[in-house]
């Protein structure tokens, strides 16, 4: 039986996302960079033709999503199950905003945010039961290859429940804008193939279709 790859593309950069705000469930659309970003990552991703792509909803992950579409000719199909994880009463703040206002919280959840849950935010439990069935669809299509486009605190979960990572060590890893991370099907789940690939963010257009991803 084929492998199948599973690629997470975190969607492009926002202004949110500049000024270090929580987002979660707040709608902010990508920004002229995150667009740009999006757009090379399109230009790279030719080997994507005729895969699955499945995208959270939310307007930057799905203009995301849209622009790698036009691309690599693939339909965007929207799943809830990907929205990014809810901050509840800290979305629209900034880091240092809220280290001032709630040290010993903020602090606490620096330390685990999938154990630390943010005042009326959303828990590690409650994200894993609305990813699994996507996971397990993109784990069971047709398709040997899958796209996610989502956000960081998803991924992070995802790479949690398929890999094994703890959760504490999912936060650890670095997961740029409009960043690409694998993960492969094999005979004891899935590994991690790579991890915040973002070359087509650092190199020449006109190479980007040269260096397409290998699996």
């Amino acid at each position: 039986m084929a492998k199948r790859h599973i690629f997470f593309v975190r969607h492009g950069s926002t202004d949110w996302n500049n000024a270090l705000r929580f987002q979660g469930r707040s709608d902010v659309p990508l920004n002229d960079e995150g667009r740009a970003q999006a757009r090379r990552l399109a230009l790279r991703s030719g080997g994507w033709r005729g895969a699955r792509l499945l995208c959270s909803p939310m307007s930057r992950a799905r203009e995301t999503a849209d622009i790698l579409s036009a691309s690599c000719g693939c339909e965007v199909v929207p799943r809830d199950g990907l929205l990014e994880m809810g901050f509840g009463d800290w979305e629209g703040h900034s880091m240092l905003e809220l280290e001032k206002r709630d040290p010993e919280a903020f602090r606490e959840w620096r330390r685990s945010p999938f154990e630390r849950t943010p005042p009326g935010g959303e828990s590690f439990v409650e994200i894993r039961s609305r990813l699994l069935p996507v996971l397990e669809e993109a784990s069971a299509c047709d398709e040997e290859r899958v796209v996610i486009v989502s956000h960081g605190g998803v991924i992070r979960a995802a790479l949690a429940i398929l890999i094994g990572m703890s959760l504490d060590s999912t936060w650890r890893v670095k997961l740029s804008n409009c960043s690409v991370t694998a993960v492969e099907s094999g005979g004891r789940g899935f590994s991690l193939v790579f991890l915040n690939d973002c070359l087509h963010l650092d190199v020449a257009e006109e190479i980007l279709p040269k260096i397409a991803f290998t699996v």
